[in-house]
């Protein structure tokens, strides 16, 4: 599995550095735009999940390079689960990238090392700090749930069928939990409400977030064990 993570880094390293300019790019972007750096983490986890994932499987069809990797001393087993640390990995680094360089900003807002534009933007308090970790927790498990939902079908179907198909995948998972609250009926919609009642306290915030987390977790695995199934009876 190691050895596939190198192939990994090895294959997609332009793409990794032109993904760093483009985190910077989005970074000062959402900061000038919502005014703060507190939920950066969590934007750059959930985009650079679904991103990492889906360039890496653009590289799978280039030359054939799926079919030749096989031929190297890597099982399918090893390329799938190299994948997903890959995925995993790079979205790791990228976001604790973003947080340490928004805690550098705001300390240096703080110390007056920054204009005051600037400074009043990136300065992070703890209102700021607390929202930016729920948010990060709740962005993480839609990252872990749409990587979850697209790999599987990346190594099923290969990059290019696969684009056909997602979008029509993510719009019924959206639209799912409506219809099935729908049909449930009045009895549903209560208890979607009182739960939404909780979530407004700082122990159901806390809670929906630990949840959420854990869920987007337990998708991740379960999706690697499902794109292990799928890959192994895949004919390259």
């Amino acid at each position: 599995m190691m050895r596939m993570l190198k192939m990994e880094l090895t294959v997609s390293g332009q793409y990794l550095r032109q993904l760093a300019f483009s985190i910077l790019f989005m970074a000062v972007c959402f900061t000038v735009g919502m005014g703060s750096t507190s939920m950066l983490p969590g934007i750059i986890f959930m985009m650079g999940m679904f991103s990492l994932s889906n360039s890496a499987s653009h590289y799978d069809e280039q030359n054939d390079w799926a079919a030749f990797r096989l031929t190297m001393p890597v099982s399918r087993r090893d390329v799938v689960l190299g994948r997903y640390l890959f995925v995993l990995a790079g979205t790791l680094i990228a976001s604790l990238f973003v947080s340490v360089a928004a805690c550098l900003l705001s300390w240096m807002g703080g110390a007056s090392l920054l204009p005051e534009v600037v400074a009043n933007m990136v300065r992070l308090d703890a209102d700021m700090i607390q929202a930016g970790v729920f948010a990060l927790a709740f962005c993480s498990a839609m990252g872990f749930v749409t990587a979850s939902v697209s790999m599987p079908v990346f190594f099923k179907c290969g990059q290019t069928k696969a684009t056909q198909w997602l979008p029509f995948i993510m719009m019924f998972l959206g639209v799912a939990p409506l219809m099935v609250g729908g049909f449930m009926g009045e009895e549903a919609i209560m208890a979607m409400q009182q739960a939404l009642s909780f979530a407004e306290t700082p122990e159901g915030l806390t809670s929906f977030a630990m949840g959420a987390l854990i869920f987007g977790v337990v998708c991740y695995i379960v999706s690697a064990l499902v794109s292990l199934r799928v890959y192994k009876a895949r004919d390259l």
